[in-house]
Protein backbone atom coordinates (compact mmCIF):
# COMPACT_ATOMS: atom_id res chain seq x y z
CA UNK A 1 0.00 0.00 0.00
CA UNK A 2 2.90 2.43 0.71
CA UNK A 3 4.23 2.01 -2.57
CA UNK A 4 0.93 2.95 -4.21
CA UNK A 5 1.18 6.11 -2.51
CA UNK A 6 4.78 6.35 -3.46
CA UNK A 7 4.02 5.69 -7.05
CA UNK A 8 0.76 8.55 -6.68
CA UNK A 9 3.21 10.64 -5.57
CA UNK A 10 5.54 10.21 -8.39
CA UNK A 11 2.81 10.74 -10.99
CA UNK A 12 1.89 13.41 -9.44
CA UNK A 13 5.74 15.25 -10.14
CA UNK A 14 6.12 13.33 -13.61
CA UNK A 15 4.50 16.50 -15.38
CA UNK A 16 6.02 18.91 -12.83
CA UNK A 17 7.00 22.27 -14.84
CA UNK A 18 10.83 22.23 -13.67
CA UNK A 19 12.63 20.25 -15.86
CA UNK A 20 14.87 18.86 -13.38
CA UNK A 21 12.08 17.31 -11.20
CA UNK A 22 10.27 15.83 -14.23
CA UNK A 23 14.18 14.20 -15.12
CA UNK A 24 14.93 12.84 -11.80
CA UNK A 25 11.37 11.01 -11.46
CA UNK A 26 11.75 10.03 -15.29
CA UNK A 27 14.71 8.44 -13.54
CA UNK A 28 13.13 6.95 -10.72
CA UNK A 29 10.36 5.27 -12.49
CA UNK A 30 13.11 3.99 -15.05
CA UNK A 31 15.02 2.89 -12.16
CA UNK A 32 11.71 1.24 -10.56
CA UNK A 33 11.24 -0.65 -13.96
CA UNK A 34 15.08 -2.04 -13.82
CA UNK A 35 14.13 -3.85 -11.05
CA UNK A 36 10.21 -4.56 -10.93
CA UNK A 37 9.70 -7.47 -13.44
CA UNK A 38 5.85 -6.88 -12.79
CA UNK A 39 3.12 -5.18 -14.65
CA UNK A 40 1.77 -2.60 -11.41
CA UNK A 41 3.82 0.11 -12.66
CA UNK A 42 3.80 -0.11 -16.43
CA UNK A 43 -0.17 -0.64 -16.01
CA UNK A 44 -0.25 2.51 -13.43
CA UNK A 45 1.84 4.61 -16.42
CA UNK A 46 -1.17 3.22 -19.17
CA UNK A 47 -3.86 4.20 -17.14
CA UNK A 48 -1.83 7.78 -16.20
CA UNK A 49 -1.35 8.64 -19.56
CA UNK A 50 -4.93 7.55 -20.79
CA UNK A 51 -5.80 10.56 -18.14
CA UNK A 52 -3.59 12.84 -18.48
CA UNK A 53 -1.95 12.62 -22.25
CA UNK A 54 1.49 12.93 -19.55
CA UNK A 55 4.17 13.71 -22.19
CA UNK A 56 6.31 12.15 -20.06
CA UNK A 57 4.26 8.92 -19.23
CA UNK A 58 4.43 8.94 -22.84
CA UNK A 59 7.99 8.69 -23.26
CA UNK A 60 8.51 5.95 -20.45
CA UNK A 61 6.13 3.67 -21.98
CA UNK A 62 7.35 4.21 -25.52
CA UNK A 63 10.83 3.30 -24.35
CA UNK A 64 9.94 0.23 -22.16
CA UNK A 65 12.46 -2.98 -23.03
CA UNK A 66 11.82 -6.80 -22.33
CA UNK A 67 10.20 -8.09 -20.32
CA UNK A 68 7.91 -4.98 -19.79
CA UNK A 69 6.79 -4.98 -23.74
CA UNK A 70 4.31 -7.97 -22.79
CA UNK A 71 2.54 -5.95 -20.12
CA UNK A 72 2.26 -2.68 -22.31
CA UNK A 73 0.84 -4.93 -25.00
CA UNK A 74 -1.49 -6.57 -22.67
CA UNK A 75 -2.70 -3.38 -21.17
CA UNK A 76 -3.03 -1.61 -25.10
CA UNK A 77 -5.16 -5.12 -26.01
CA UNK A 78 -6.90 -4.74 -22.42
CA UNK A 79 -8.31 -1.18 -23.47
CA UNK A 80 -8.62 -1.53 -27.49
CA UNK A 81 -11.73 -3.56 -26.53
CA UNK A 82 -13.07 -0.65 -24.65
CA UNK A 83 -15.10 2.47 -26.94
CA UNK A 84 -14.23 5.03 -24.70
CA UNK A 85 -10.42 4.56 -24.90
CA UNK A 86 -9.79 3.02 -27.93
CA UNK A 87 -8.83 6.16 -30.29
CA UNK A 88 -6.05 7.08 -27.51
CA UNK A 89 -4.84 3.66 -26.99
CA UNK A 90 -4.25 3.41 -30.82
CA UNK A 91 -2.47 6.47 -30.39
CA UNK A 92 -0.11 5.19 -27.69
CA UNK A 93 0.50 2.10 -29.87
CA UNK A 94 1.40 4.52 -32.59
CA UNK A 95 3.93 6.16 -30.59
CA UNK A 96 5.44 2.85 -29.36
CA UNK A 97 5.50 1.34 -33.17
CA UNK A 98 6.80 4.60 -34.93
CA UNK A 99 10.02 4.69 -32.41
CA UNK A 100 10.50 0.44 -33.72
CA UNK A 101 11.41 -0.88 -30.14
CA UNK A 102 13.85 -3.71 -30.22
CA UNK A 103 10.56 -6.08 -29.11
CA UNK A 104 8.69 -5.70 -32.56
CA UNK A 105 8.76 -8.58 -33.65
CA UNK A 106 6.30 -10.06 -31.12
CA UNK A 107 3.81 -7.55 -32.23
CA UNK A 108 1.87 -9.97 -34.61
CA UNK A 109 1.87 -12.56 -32.48
CA UNK A 110 0.47 -10.67 -29.03
CA UNK A 111 -2.66 -11.43 -28.57
CA UNK A 112 -3.86 -7.55 -29.65
CA UNK A 113 -3.42 -8.49 -33.32
CA UNK A 114 -6.66 -10.40 -33.19
CA UNK A 115 -8.12 -7.48 -30.78
CA UNK A 116 -7.17 -5.07 -33.75
CA UNK A 117 -8.85 -7.11 -36.03
CA UNK A 118 -11.70 -7.71 -34.48
CA UNK A 119 -12.64 -4.11 -33.21
CA UNK A 120 -11.78 -3.35 -37.07
CA UNK A 121 -13.98 -6.08 -38.21
CA UNK A 122 -16.93 -4.65 -35.89
CA UNK A 123 -17.15 -1.24 -37.81
CA UNK A 124 -16.30 1.72 -35.71
CA UNK A 125 -15.25 4.91 -37.12
CA UNK A 126 -13.66 6.15 -39.82
CA UNK A 127 -10.42 7.53 -38.00
CA UNK A 128 -10.12 4.25 -36.02
CA UNK A 129 -10.73 2.20 -38.85
CA UNK A 130 -7.41 4.10 -40.80
CA UNK A 131 -5.31 3.98 -37.36
CA UNK A 132 -6.20 0.12 -36.79
CA UNK A 133 -5.31 -0.60 -40.65
CA UNK A 134 -1.89 1.32 -39.98
CA UNK A 135 -1.45 -0.83 -37.14
CA UNK A 136 -2.04 -4.16 -38.06
CA UNK A 137 -0.27 -3.17 -41.40
CA UNK A 138 3.21 -3.05 -39.20
CA UNK A 139 2.57 -5.86 -36.92
CA UNK A 140 1.98 -8.28 -40.13
CA UNK A 141 4.90 -6.36 -41.64
CA UNK A 142 6.84 -6.83 -38.71
CA UNK A 143 6.75 -10.77 -39.48
CA UNK A 144 8.89 -11.14 -42.60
Amino acid sequence: MAQQANVGELLAMLDSPMLGVRDDVTAVFKENLNSDRGPMLVNTLVDYYLETSSQPALHILTTLQEPHDKHLLDRINEYVGKAATRLSILSLLGHVIRLQPSWKHKLSQAPLLPSLLKCLKDGSTIGFICYSTMQIDFCVCQEG
